[in-house]
């Protein structure tokens, strides 16, 4: 039986145990007038005082039929039993979030996406979409669409301000000021088997939290559920927060440095303690959800890199595969750049707390913004480095994509 996590409030659930909506439309089924909106005080409690009376009034919500003429119902369509008319919408039963169309169908894969204030997440992720559309895309031969239509929306918004304004995108607003809906995707991959070629279809749940919600464990505990339900974890370290490497930059005419934030190394801490707090935690007190830390804006440090870093050019994905050498000569690097910088404290308070890390280096947009214009991209627009490469690899550690391993010309394919 196929298990759905709500992308929302992250409850998990057995597919035919889930409610429908009714559509309120009007077909003549029964000869009834179609149904009338009723107050849903459960989503309007969810989703916070802030939503207007007006929008309390949805369709009504009834459970899943149990059986027909004797049978079990296992479709993905419910007749209303009120005026008989069909619907497809399933909605959580914990938090009435309506799902959109096809959600219930796939395996899930939530990606948590944090990272102090200014550490680029919203960039990051309408970079990363805008990729595994077109270059990514084409090396592993997937296709990436928006699921439902307020994902759909906000996805349009954030390629015409970023690709055809060169805006970048407004910074994630706090928990306090509201709900943050979460952006769905539905990732396909060719699949191979014994059976023939095919297409394996897999959800991708990006949750953005605020960097003023990670200041403290306390507030942090706001997410709790969606980083305990998640099946990897994005960190973003912008190393510009750094002191060591602000003094190291070379004084030009480039943009303001940003405000110093929340140290990396404590939200790297508040994170391990949430997740072991929420069983997460291994016997040796060692989270095991795979924990990606990525430096952003690695084109601010070409003058403390070595010229012929691999950071600073993108993976080939030749043949469709993940190489793992390379990924190995990444985070090599960074963890040498980490030592220098800090001593290496946030690399051994990483490798303390997390059982499956991996370190990587990025920069959405290639190139710093424009001195005089800190909101805007590069005029030649987003050339991004190696922005992909920590959803890969945990989509690689869970057997999504195959993977080249040190030494070897082929790999088993994921689906294989």
């Amino acid at each position: 039986m196929t298990t759905v996590i709500c992308p929302y409030c992250f409850d998990r659930a057995p597919a035919a145990r889930l409610p429908y909506r009714c559509l309120m439309l009007t077909t003549g089924v029964r000869g009834s007038s179609a149904c009338q909106a009723e107050r849903d005080d459960t989503w309007a409690e969810f989703m916070g005082p802030t939503v207007p009376p007006a929008l309390r009034m949805r369709g009504p919500v009834f459970a899943p039929p149990r059986r027909v003429h004797g049978r079990r119902v296992t479709g993905s369509r419910a007749d209303c039993p009120d005026c008989g008319v069909s619907t497809p919408v399933r909605v959580c039963r914990r938090c009435h979030s309506d799902f959109p169309s096809e959600y219930c169908d796939h395996d899930s894969r939530i990606i948590a996406l944090v990272g102090a204030k200014a550490s680029g997440k919203s960039t990051y992720v309408s970079v990363l979409v805008n990729e595994l559309r077109h270059r990514v895309g084409v090396a592993y031969d997937a296709s990436l669409a928006a699921m439902g239509s307020e994902t759909q929306r906000r996805d349009q918004e954030m390629a015409e301000d970023l690709y055809d304004r060169l805006r970048l995108p407004d910074a994630t607003r706090p928990a306090a000021m509201g709900f943050n809906d979460p952006l769905l995707y539905r990732l396909s991959l060719p699949s191979r088997s014994r059976f023939g070629h095919g297409s394996r279809h897999t959800t991708l749940v990006f949750f953005d939290a605020a960097g003023e919600d990670l200041k403290s464990a306390e507030a942090m505990d706001r997410y709790t559920q969606y980083l305990s339900a998640a099946d990897g974890i994005i960190l973003l370290v912008d190393p510009l927060q750094l002191g060591s490497v602000r003094d190291q930059l070379p004084p030009d005419d480039g943009p303001p440095l940003p405000v110093v934030e929340t140290p990396p190394q404590q939200i790297a801490a508040d994170l391990a303690a949430q997740l072991r707090a929420h069983g997460r935690g291994g016997a040796r007190g060692r989270v095991g959800t795979p924990m990606a830390v990525a430096l952003t804006k690695t084109d601010m440090l070409r003058s403390l890199v070595t010229p012929h870093t691999p950071m600073l050019r993108n993976a080939t994905h030749r043949g469709g595969l993940l190489d793992e050498a390379d990924r190995q000569a990444v985070h090599e690097e960074v963890r040498s750049l980490l030592e220098g910088w800090d001593s290496g404290a946030l690399y051994r308070q990483l490798e303390r707390d997390f059982a499956d890390m991996s370190l990587f280096g990025l920069s959405a947009l290639g190139a710093p913004p424009p001195a005089g214009a800190p909101a805007d991209a590069p005029k030649s627009g987003p050339q991004p480095l190696r922005i992909e490469d920590p959803l890969l690899w945990l989509l690689g550690r869970r057997g999504l994509l195959p993977v080249r391993k040190p030494g070897r010309t082929t790999a088993k394919g994921a689906g294989a």
